[in-house]
């Protein structure tokens, strides 16, 4: 997948404390890696991931949260946000069901 947005998660990187450990090189690894078809397959391979229609949002530890926007017929991933869980729009639906 192409990833747009990283900008976001070398920030957070940079200014979160003990909490990420390594977590997000991991993360933009299996995104710049991943070549999912439907959000369907986003869901199984991140089934802790909430996702509503294009949007993702996977919980990070620490209270961290990244909230993606995907294209997967175009094989493109926008970070939208990076940073705490009470960030910006925070409330949303929970699970990983693919709606």
């Amino acid at each position: 997948m192409k990833l747009m947005g990283t900008s976001r998660l070398h920030e957070l990187a940079r200014g979160a404390c003990d909490g990420l450990d390594g977590a997000v090189p991991a993360l933009v690894a299996e995104l710049e890696a991943g070549s999912w078809r439907s959000m369907t397959e986003i869901a199984e391979f991140y089934p802790s991931a909430v996702i509503d229609g294009i949007k993702i949002r996977i919980l990070l530890n620490g209270g961290y949260r990244i909230d993606l926007l995907a294209d997967c017929e175009a094989q493109m991933v926008l970070i939208e946000y990076a940073g705490a869980t009470g960030g910006p729009r925070a409330t949303g639906k929970t699970g990983s069901k693919v709606t």
